[in-house]
């Protein structure tokens, strides 16, 4: 009787106790190799959104959207951004990435300028915990220099990473995919994961980003992280040992 009882008690327990919600990334990814402006075609920025986005489509937790080229106008993005981030919530991370040209004052979508403070205002209505801004472009270090950062949007884990200081050029390498990216991606998917425990950490993707992309450059390139964050927050986690790749 006394055993009886002390199971009816555990299940209770069992039922009363909160289930922890899992995280969960939202990511948006945007790529242009073609303007409908003179600003110089790219070869390898859609391939590098492309890339992205199937390395969070092998994670099981992660809603991923995509655009492109002539479709990425402003007001595409922008409506992107707002759909793709609608559904997170405060234990989330949502990803915003981008290759292509940039400006001091923001990204070069298909028709125009996106400005920093455009960005940042859709980064603000998303809830997701964790707010990260991935930017694949030449002199891209420049977007920490907008005052947009401190006016519009001031708040802690939101996280700037870019791919070459205020100076540099961001490299497009001879294969399908621009330097930092092809470090990117193989950061995401195991690189980084230094301890091994399938969760890669800011810091730990900045630090294999950083050293890949600076040593292949012969140290003409070197990507910087910005923002007010823990460097042991979560940027994407593996259940599945088969998807993540230590190299």
């Amino acid at each position: 009787m006394r055993r009886f009882l002390f199971i009816l008690l555990l299940i209770a327990a069992c039922v009363a106790m909160p289930q922890q919600a899992l995280s969960r990334n939202y990511v948006f990814c945007v790529g242009l190799n073609s303007y409908s402006m003179d600003v110089g075609q790219l070869r390898v920025s859609t391939n590098d959104a492309k890339t992205i986005k199937k390395v969070f489509k092998k994670n099981g937790h992660s809603s991923v959207s995509i655009i492109t080229d002539s479709a990425a106008t402003r007001a595409a993005v922008l409506r992107g951004m707002k759909y793709t981030f609608a559904r997170a919530k405060s234990n989330d991370v949502a990803i915003f990435f981008f290759s292509g040209h940039g400006t001091e004052y923001g990204l070069l979508c298909y028709d125009g300028v996106l400005k920093n403070s455009e960005i940042l205002n859709e980064l603000k209505q998303c809830k997701a915990g964790t707010k990260m801004i991935i930017a694949d472009a030449c002199y891209s270090g420049k977007l920490r220099n907008d005052s947009a950062w401190r006016e519009v949007y001031n708040g802690e884990n939101v996280i700037l990473f870019l791919s070459s200081r205020t100076d540099e050029t961001s490299i497009e390498t001879v294969f399908n995919n621009s330097l930092f990216t092809i470090y990117l991606e193989r950061g995401l998917r195991g690189g980084a994961d230094v301890n091994k425990d399938r969760t890669i950490t800011a810091r730990e993707l900045y630090d294999f980003v950083h050293a890949g992309v600076s040593n292949d450059s012969r140290d003409t390139q070197h990507p910087v992280m910005w923002g007010k964050f823990d460097g042991n927050m979560p940027i994407i986690k593996w259940e599945n040992k088969k998807a993540i790749k230590y190299k």
